[in-house]
């Protein structure tokens, strides 16, 4: 079957087709990959009941609507509920568009999801009727998406169009998650459905095409929509314009990958969504289609994230990240990248199992398509079940891992048993920068100074997780940093030193490791009588002796969110506070004369605890230092 399966495809595609007898031996068997396809199977017949295709008639809309303003928090999804949208967490209701519009969005995000479930039941399902009930189920989503597609408008106001989704990337995504079932089923689905499944190539390509122009992570998605068009309908120029032209594969991965391996949005999110895009470029064009150079550099983006991460496993979530990812959420990219890229290795995916129960992932480009299915720590996901090996051995060898520092992006990592240290120093990053030039994130023990991401983009809180002041860094003349490129000045084991400049001043900001801590200072020089603001936030709420409640103006800074704010006591140039946490540091700050200083709470800690800042203030004399040493009391490196 394995040769007539290929020989059926057009004569240019080396499209990686799965060898479905191994993966129904696997299966067969009890373990995880039994329990994934049970999942698979019990979601399908949830969503057999309770899918409905919005037709030509219901504009859809973008999902990033569909979030709460109070608390950043994503809408519940109700099939059943195509007009009212609740905030799982504080309740709130929202109704209307642009609300409804996102809801079917999510709906035909979940259609496509549906017709992956019903491919790999049909190949895998132990059962002769219930493969065929699966077969026309896929029939059936694609046969009626073929029919109407020409009559679903041309819509989109955020990044391109689509037709039946509200912009390119979701039409992109949609249409890989069609076409790639199509292609899994292969000859099981009858010849009309095949060809009306060309067709609908055809009419999607027709669209996304004239689109391609950038090296994005959204360009990606759309290289590898029509990469599955192209080998649909055998459209060999196609699938070299998306291959080799100068937006195509090889060029996103080249110019969009930093050589040490990270997408240049520097964002877990964002990140392992242009990787995610570019694996399923190559799972239908082929390993081929990439040369060394291409391949080696996309293995290391799926290698790089692991050494980022905090002990837990969480991935910072620098810019327009979400704030809670962590490596067990990636684990089917390594999983996937096992198999498709050359010297992957079958344990690449072991840096990347966590131990988090999590809803079983389907191979496909939508967030959040799952089922009722109870979920799983542990392989369970398509992508493993499919292209991932038998079985995997852990990597962890008990050894701190090392500092190092990647110029490329612009992060620097210090590493001791005691702390975890970053900054962020490179290249403006697009869209997706929060503008925050040599900020800091922390890991003490169990205390966190998180970079915070954000949130659903059309959410308020959104405003505040991208302000100045929801970041550790040095505010200069009150008004936020311009996009711009900072600058390495030294690394090595223990220390980091950065620099740039920003609204008319030079900053230079010093990390360096200590026995019982670390110490961060900052020099700045620029105009005298500029205004600097300190800023540094962490988990609990701030403990030192406070004066009266202040209230501060809402401003572009994010002073605003800022709540509970109170004066603190600078004593002989020093400032000293800690957080109400058992491994906070105690933080002490020299300032220059006639500086004062602050603590507040401000809201969206990813950790879930109280965010306490602490912030300091005071004008420029030209030339000024800011001292801070954290120590752990006890502690010794």
């Amino acid at each position: 079957m394995l040769h007539d399966e290929r020989a059926a495809a057009p004569a240019m595609a080396t499209s990686v087709v799965p060898d479905w007898e191994q993966v129904r031996s696997r299966v067969g068997e009890p373990g995880w990959a039994a329990d994934t396809l049970d999942a698979v199977r019990e979601d399908f017949v949830f969503w057999q009941s309770h899918l409905r295709l919005p037709g030509p008639d219901q504009v859809s809309a973008w999902t990033h609507h569909y979030f709460c303003d109070d608390d950043g928090e994503p809408l519940r999804f109700d099939p059943g509920s195509p007009d009212e949208h609740v905030c799982p967490t504080c309740g709130r209701a929202y109704r209307g568009e642009p609300w409804d519009g996102a809801w079917r969005t999510r709906m035909h995000n979940m259609a496509a999801a549906q017709s992956q479930r019903a491919a790999l039941l049909a190949r895998l399902d132990g059962d002769e009727d219930r493969r065929r009930s699966a077969a026309v189920a896929l029939a059936e989503i694609v046969d009626r998406y073929a029919c109407d597609y020409g009559s679903y408008a041309l819509h989109g106001v955020n990044v391109g169009q689509g037709r039946v989704l509200p912009q390119n990337l979701d039409e992109s995504v949609w249409a890989i998650g069609l076409l790639r079932s199509v292609r899994w089923a292969g000859p099981l689905l009858a010849e009309s459905t095949r060809a009306a499944a060309r067709r609908l190539a055809g009419e999607i390509a027709a669209v996304l095409a004239p689109q391609l122009g950038m090296i994005h992570n959204i360009h990606c998605w759309l290289v590898a929509a029509l990469a599955e068009c192209a080998v649909a309908i055998g459209d060999e120029q196609l699938l070299s314009t998306v291959t080799e032209g100068p937006f195509g594969a090889r060029n996103q991965i080249l110019e969009g990958i930093h050589p040490e391996g990270l997408w240049f949005e520097v964002n877990p999110h964002y990140h392992f969504y242009a990787v995610n895009a570019l694996l399923s470029f190559v799972e239908v064009a082929g390993p081929g289609a990439l040369e060394d150079e291409h391949a080696e550099r996309l293995l290391r983006a799926v290698q790089a994230p692991a050494r980022l991460a905090y002990s837990d496993g969480r991935v910072p979530a620098y810019g327009d990240g979400w704030p809670n990812s962590f490596l067990g959420d990636f684990a089917q990219t390594a999983e996937v990248a096992s198999r498709l890229l050359p010297g992957a290795g079958a344990q690449l995916a072991s840096s990347y199992l966590g131990d988090a129960p999590a809803a079983v992932e389907l191979w496909f480009g939508a967030g959040r398509v799952a089922g009722p299915s109870p979920e799983r720590a542990g392989r369970y996901s398509v992508g493993a079940m499919v292209f991932g090996a038998d079985s995997l051995h852990g990597t962890d060898d008990g050894v701190t891992p090392a500092s190092f520092v990647w110029p490329g992006p612009g992060i620097g990592v210090l590493r001791s048993p005691l702390v975890r240290l970053a900054m962020r120093f490179g290249p403006d990053a697009g869209w997706h920068d929060h503008h925050d030039k040599l900020a800091v994130d922390v890991e003490c023990g169990g205390w966190r100074s998180l970079d915070l991401g954000t949130s659903g983009y059309g959410a308020d809180i959104t405003v505040w997780m991208r302000s100045q002041a929801a970041h550790n860094l040095l505010v200069v003349g009150d008004r936020p940093q311009p996009p711009h490129d900072g600058l390495l000045v030294h690394a090595d084991d223990r220390s980091l030193v950065a620099q740039s400049s920003w609204n008319g001043a030079e900053v230079r900001r010093t990390l360096r490791l200590t026995a019982s801590g670390w110490t961060d200072e900052m020099e700045v020089a620029g105009v005298p009588g500029t205004a600097l603001e300190w800023l540094f936030h962490g988990d609990g709420t701030i403990v030192a002796p406070a004066g009266p409640v202040i209230d501060l103006p809402s401003d572009d800074l994010g002073h605003g969110w800022l709540t509970d704010v109170r004066s603190l006591t600078v004593l002989d140039g020093i400032v000293a506070v800690t957080w109400d946490h058992p491994d906070a540091p105690t933080l002490r700050i020299a300032v220059p004369p006639g500086w004062t200083a602050n603590r507040a709470c401000a809201p969206a800690n990813p950790t879930g605890l109280p965010l306490g800042v602490v912030a300091v203030r005071g004008l420029t004399q030209g030339t000024t230092t800011l001292r801070a040493t954290f120590t752990r009391e006890g502690s010794h490196a």
